[in-house]
């Protein structure tokens, strides 16, 4: 089945809007691998238009008139309104539609003059209204029912506004009189929930013209001009060219550049003029057409252009010489983006000529390895060889690079073999068309492409070996994706394993490509077809040993039942009674897929064709898994034949609950709130946005209450997970049946910010009624304020996220929680930023409870807690702020001092030889992680000392603190042997210019690793993202010299150079990761036995320097034993 043949996509429901804007300013670090650096040099693309005016196009055809915005037209919908969808489909206007907005109060500038020529637009857009609860306006998602509070789009921003001169970026502030300010630093961030969601407008006017449709009757030229005017009204940013047939009177010999590529923005009248003057005469000659356009797009002599110029004179903007006449070559840059788009209704006619002139082209014989084009067919014949040849061959030798020219062509009222292969060799795609809507459609397909721009790795999950918990299994599970333009973006969850301290793949060889740090392009995955998958993201893995869609089991929680497997959790055909359209993000408009349609989706089958193959039996598709780390759990087995069970979860909304033996989803869950997403992963429109779901970190909870390493008796198993930017929810699940999750609760509390701190589970005595037998609880931070997606600190308290909750592990209800508020039981008036971070918990007296907690936060500030167990929820827990190291304690903090800490503390006991004393050493380093690409903080690596190793301290202490400020630390960035005073509070180390700390630092035997991250320009491609350096650096924990076997000799010029050591891989690399590989021989026992540890980041793996025979300390953070 091929996906125009379907009623329910969304190119076919209606218009395919297209939103014409330049790079997005991403509000995450996803601009990363979607935005082109400021370094890169982008132009306009250059669209020049072929346009047949052969005297066949003045057929007439039967077709619905074409939409004018100057006449009204009357039906259900309000000419006045402006009506909005998340989904590009075409709304009905009925009483129960109450998304729209009154004009006057819709005031993006850019839609209104978009819709002005085919009534829709398509864009990110965001509302000033109360949200539900009833409180201050603030920019946010449109809602139903809010008819009259304004709306402002994106492409708006820093040009228009509400129109009153000057005020033209929409405030971030909330509960204002005018929206709007003059202070871009006062701007919204465009991108970050909730500005980051795409919507489909349209004008009132058009959709009664859509839903009364009269019928014309048209020559074909004329629909041809009407619908390229229309788009040309629709669109911007790009340059536009036209040519046409010269017809009778020019001996039907190719045809002219009537109008020379330039700026639709400013010369749109023109061409429009131009394209509203063409007439019909002639015949078809599409080959010699198509010579000409070389001979253009190269700056070479005209042929036909000075032969013929007489008859139909070229556009003297198009030539650089007129006698003789030498085409001026179109500005082409080394990123520049080059097209045809021709447009015909007919085979070639009258077009022979081409064939004499084409292999005389420059290199057309040396780049296309013949000396004639190919074919028999007299007519036409070298017009797939001259779009090959523009397509494969530079056209502009002066740039650096390959600068080609892609062909898209379009058969009017006719399916030519001749022009599908000529728009396919050439990259480009064949269209169909026949009337007014399929060619609109059409042509804003071709433009969506057009302006459209196009391996990454979490870390990887291993097991920890259940029969020896000192050690993992060497089974290796890696999420991988692959960044697009979309909704969707692919992901994976792939299998290899550990040998002889490298990374293998099914056949025992190496997987990785030392040369990239990722999967090298010959691997072969132990879960695939044993062809070569590694570097292809949806080859191999689980995503295609994806159950068969009848026999899948999906669950949601769509009631009080916390069986997932109850039947009316199932996520099925048969169960489709216990949803609603809305519940999947549906309104029943048309185009879009019924609810069984969807359910059916949902399981697997290719509904939607996404795959474009003849089958819609399954579509084998996973999603990304951006920043989510899977857990493998060990549900017992033997050491030889463990049962593994792999988590994984994606932005998609899934999680997959995957057999680590197979690679067989066992089942997949899809939280109800992330349902009504679903629509938007089915017709996956473009979107300069990431779309989120589950996004974040998969932790497990393991009670193997007898350590057999078998769950079974009164073991359990639970996994905990948040959704990041995918929303401010915590979910708890059981797992103790593989087979059969449970709900254990799901909790959003008020307080809750997105929720990125990936929780801890641990064991604190709290004198508080209903407790789990346990005393297990789950110690999260309150999550992320995406206030903090602006670079400036901000000037108020966040809204959201500043505090530290602690729930039962079993029940998710609050025990207790830190914060500036009066509700808090412990209130602390510093605690004013988000804690998106990991807390560290930890047990320093060794009894299995847990007395001691730090975190971080976005305001550069490190906080300490100490617990007092067996004491009620008001007096459990004192602390207080130990560290000010950015923009926290300053009355007017610079961008450079606006340093935050995305990461968590690295909490180690280390030891100062110089002054033979214990401290508690806390790492950690500060980047932007919302905004690697900005350079405009100081960034630093720090290394606070708590000296209060184990005594705890009391409120009154903690008020008396001396806060450790930026200064008070020692510099030891380009120094060596630095030696600390007992007065001093530890170091920092400057980062070098543009490097930034964006994940999490380890210690390991007084060495403390990190990787420090580089945002520089892709220097191999400049008009691609740059994916940055990553470099590790090793350093010694007690005063930050390099770890290196020369440090007596080292001069401090060089110590910077050896403490880092560049890393392949490109992309934010994640944290260290330390590895102690089973045995070899699963009987072999004694240290003697224990493989070497492995130290990975992502994939790239390396010797840390130490051979460690790995025992069990009391000091744990994770699990409840």
């Amino acid at each position: 089945m091929h996906a125009k043949e379907r009623n329910i996509i969304a190119t076919c429901a209606g218009l395919l809007l297209a939103m014409i804007v330049g790079a997005p300013v991403v509000a995450d670090d996803t601009e990363l691998l979607l935005v082109t650096p400021s370094t890169s040099q982008e132009l306009e693309p250059n669209i020049l238009f072929i346009i047949d005016t052969s005297a066949s196009m003045e057929s007439v055809e039967e077709t619905i008139e074409p939409y004018d915005s100057t006449l009204s037209n009357a039906g259900d919908c309000g000419i006045d309104r402006v009506y909005w969808s998340t989904i590009e489909t075409v709304p009905v206007c009925d009483a129960a539609n109450t998304n729209y907005i009154e004009q006057s109060s819709f005031v993006c500038d850019d839609a209104n003059q978009r819709m002005a020529g085919i009534g829709g637009y398509s864009g990110v857009g965001v509302q000033y209204r109360p949200d539900l609860s009833g409180g201050a306006a603030k920019w946010q998602y449109l809602a139903a029912g809010f008819n009259t509070e304004i709306v402002e789009c994106e492409a708006d921003s820093g040009i228009h506004g509400d129109g009153t001169a000057g005020l033209v970026y929409a405030a971030k502030s909330a509960g204002l009189a005018d929206p709007f300010t003059d202070d871009p630093s006062e701007e919204v961030s465009w991108g970050s929930s909730p500005r980051n969601q795409n919507y489909a407008f349209y004008d009132g006017n058009y959709l009664n013209w859509k839903s009364n449709p009269v019928t014309v009757n048209l020559q074909r030229l004329d629909i041809v001009k009407a619908v390229i005017t229309a788009v040309l009204q629709s669109i911007t940013n790009v340059n536009v060219g036209i040519m046409r047939f010269y017809g009778e009177l020019g001996g039907n010999d190719g045809g002219p550049v009537i109008k020379a590529l330039s700026d639709l923005d400013t010369d749109r009248a023109s061409i429009l003029a131009i394209i509203d003057s063409l007439d019909a005469d002639g015949a078809t000659p599409l080959a010699e057409t198509m010579h000409e356009a070389a001979l253009y797009w190269r700056g070479l002599p005209a042929h036909y252009g000075e032969k013929r110029n007489d008859v139909i004179p070229t556009d003297p903007a198009a030539l650089d010489s007129i006698g003789p006449q030498v085409y001026a070559q179109p500005e082409i840059n080394v990123c520049s983006k080059n097209y045809n788009v021709l447009l015909t209704d007919g085979l070639p006619v009258s077009d022979t000529e081409a064939q004499r002139f084409a292999p005389l082209l420059p290199e057309f014989q040396t780049g296309l390895g013949r000396t004639a084009c190919d074919g028999t067919v007299e007519q036409g014949m070298c017009l797939d060889d001259l779009t090959e040849y523009l397509g494969t061959i530079d056209i502009d030798s002066t740039q650096s690079g390959d600068q080609f020219v892609t062909t898209h062509t379009i058969g009017f009222a006719v399916d030519s073999p001749i022009l599908r292969n000529s728009a396919e060799i050439s990259g480009g795609r064949y269209f169909l068309a026949d009337e007014v809507e399929s060619l609109t459609k059409v042509l804003l397909d071709i433009v969506a492409d057009i302006t459209a721009r196009d391996l990454s790795f979490a870390a990887p999950a291993v097991a920890v070996n259940a029969f020896n918990q000192t050690q993992n299994l060497n089974d290796l599970y890696l999420t991988v994706f692959s960044p697009r333009a979309r909704i969707h973006w692919p992901g994976n969850v792939k299998k290899f394993q550990f040998s002889n301290g490298e990374i293998v793949d099914e056949n025992g060889l190496g997987a990785v490509n030392p040369a990239t740090g990722f999967l090298d392009d010959n691997a072969v995955s132990f879960w695939g077809t044993g062809a070569a998958d590694g570097n292809v993201v949806t080859a191999g893995g689980a995503a295609n040993e994806l159950p068969a869609p009848i026999s899948r089991n999906l669950y949601t929680n769509n009631g009080a039942d916390t069986d997932l497997t109850a039947a009316n959790n199932a996520i099925t055909p048969s169960n489709a009674g216990a949803f609603t359209l809305a519940d999947f993000g549906l309104t029943g408009g048309a185009g879009e897929p019924s609810k069984d349609e969807m359910i059916r989706w949902l399981r697997g089958e290719d509904i939607a064709d996404f795959d474009s193959d003849p089958s819609t039996t399954v579509r084998n598709q996973m999603g990304d898994p951006l920043h989510s780390q899977p857990a493998a759990i060990v549900y017992g087995g033997t050491q030889q034949n463990p049962d593994v069970v792999v988590f994984a979860a994606t932005n998609d909304g899934y999680l997959h609950a995957i057999d680590g033996d197979t690679g067989v989803e066992l089942w997949s869950f899809i939280p109800k709130e992330l349902l009504g997403n679903m629509s938007s992963f089915f017709f996956d429109a473009r979107s300069k946005y990431k779309r989120y779901g589950i996004d974040g970190n998969i932790v497990p909870v393991v009670a193997d209450r007898n350590n057999n390493g078998i769950i079974d008796g009164a073991d359990f198993v639970y996994i905990l997970f948040g959704l990041r930017r995918g929303g401010n929810t915590l979910f708890a699940l059981d797992v103790t049946d593989k087979n059969a999750p449970r709900l254990l609760w799901n909790v959003s509390y008020p307080q809750f910010g997105q929720s990125w701190s990936s929780p801890v589970v641990t064991r604190v005595d709290i004198n508080v009624a209903g407790l789990n037998a346990d005393q297990a609880v789950v110690v999260v931070g309150g999550g992320y304020d995406p206030i903090h997606d602006s670079s400036t600190n901000p000037s108020v308290p966040d809204a959201e996220g500043a505090g530290i909750h602690m729930l039962d592990l079993v029940s998710g209800t609050q025990l207790w929680r830190a914060g500036s508020d009066a509700g808090a039981d412990l209130q602390l008036p510093s605690m004013t930023r988000s804690i998106p971070t990991q807390i560290r918990v930890v047990d320093m007296s060794g009894d299995g409870l847990a007395d001691r907690m730090y975190a971080a936060d976005m305001g550069g500030q490190l906080l300490r807690f100490d617990i007092s167990n067996g004491e009620s929820p008001a007096n459990l827990v004192a602390g207080g702020v130990i560290a000010q190291l950015g923009a926290e304690g300053l009355g007017a903090p610079s961008i450079a001092d606006t340093r935050r800490f995305y990461n968590s503390p690295d909490v180690s006991i280390c030891t100062d030889g110089n002054q033979n004393k214990r401290f508690i050493s806390l790492s950690i380093g500060s980047g932007y992680r919302s905004h690697p690409l900005d350079n405009g903080n100081a960034d630093r690596f720090y290394s606070v000392r708590d000296p209060n190793v184990f005594g705890q301290l009391t409120q009154a202490a903690y008020n008396g603190l001396s806060v450790v400020t930026d200064a008070d630390l020692v510099e030891v960035s380009g120094q060596v042997r630095t030696i600390l005073d007992p007065t001093d509070r530890g170091w920092k180390f400057t980062m070098p210019a543009d490097q930034k700390v964006l994940a999490n630092s380890v210690t390991f035997n007084n060495s403390v690793f990190f990787v420090g991250f580089s945002p520089e320009a892709n220097l191999a491609d400049i008009c691609q993202p740059s994916q940055g350096r990553n470099f590790l650096y090793k350093v010694s924990c007690d005063n930050g010299d390099p770890v290196v076997n020369n440090l007596d000799t080292l001069d401090p010029d060089d110590a910077d150079a050896e403490r880092m050591t560049e890393l392949a891989q490109g992309g934010i690399a994640p944290s260290p990761v330390f590895l102690f590989p089973s045995p070899d021989d699963p009987d072999c026992t004694g240290a003697d036995c224990a493989p070497p540890p492995i130290a990975c980041i992502g994939v790239e793996c390396f010797n840390p320097g130490f051979a460690n025979n790995p025992v069990r300390t009391l000091w744990t953070q994770d699990g409840i034993e």
